[in-house]
């Protein structure tokens, strides 16, 4: 394939299918995953900042058990919240932001999370990944998500070299996976296949769904893959 094909909108649509597919048969089954509200999906990617997803399915399911509505956290105190998260590790500022914005949910919006980009930035805590997450995953809002295993990703399939997730470059490219009818595995796929697939190091991709079009694996495949 030349570059010019491989930035096509048909390349770029087959290249979204082909995470979605994939996620659906081999993507991780996490509890936030399923049903969650839009407060539970916050709290899910509040806890997923800087640290595992393993970590926080450890942690989730207690800290919503103990705090079911924002209300319930506004009102709990730093310290039980930061016994709770120990083990995703910045404890103390990970619980004051969790703290403060359920109060804010509770005060300023009748204890709803907001589904508008500006109020989400406005909550202690929120960056621009936790708040499109949110729209994409509780409100079904198409939009753009970069971290760095979107950025990872684009660079082994498309041979990108964004500076960075805050590179305004990189939300633009990923918005050309977007899709009317926006389906939150495609995002799922992208973090799942990073941490089971397409590896840092020793990346599998004799397995990957991803193979056909990608430009790594044209010059770095690996005969035998552990």
């Amino acid at each position: 394939m030349t570059e010019e094909r491989r930035y096509t909108p048909s390349v770029h649509h087959r290249v979204s299918q082909a995470i979605t597919l994939w996620q659906r048969e081999h993507g991780r089954d996490y509890a936030w995953r399923h049903d969650s509200s839009p407060y539970e999906v916050l709290v899910a990617e509040m806890m997923l900042r800087r640290t595992t997803a393993k970590a926080v399915s450890r942690v989730y399911p207690v800290f919503i058990r103990e705090y079911r509505r924002p209300k319930d956290l506004a009102s709990a105190s730093v310290r039980s919240i930061s016994r709770i998260v120990a083990p995703l590790g910045l404890q103390r500022i990970r619980s004051k932001h969790l703290k403060e914005t359920a109060r804010i949910i509770t005060q300023d919006y009748g204890g709803e999370v907001p589904s508008d980009s500006s109020s989400l930035l406005a909550l202690p805590g929120v960056g621009r990944y936790v708040a499109a997450a949110v729209r994409n995953f509780a409100f079904g809002k198409p939009e753009p998500l970069v971290d760095g295993n979107t950025l990872h990703l684009l660079s082994r399939v498309f041979g990108t070299s964004f500076s960075g997730p805050d590179d305004e470059d990189a939300w633009e490219f990923m918005k050309q996976f977007g899709r009317p009818n926006h389906e939150p595995p495609l995002y799922w796929g992208v973090i799942d296949l990073v941490s089971s697939t397409c590896r840092r190091r020793k990346p599998l991709c004799s397995s990957c769904p991803l193979a056909d079009y990608c430009l790594w694996k044209a010059d770095h495949f690996y005969e035998n893959e552990a």
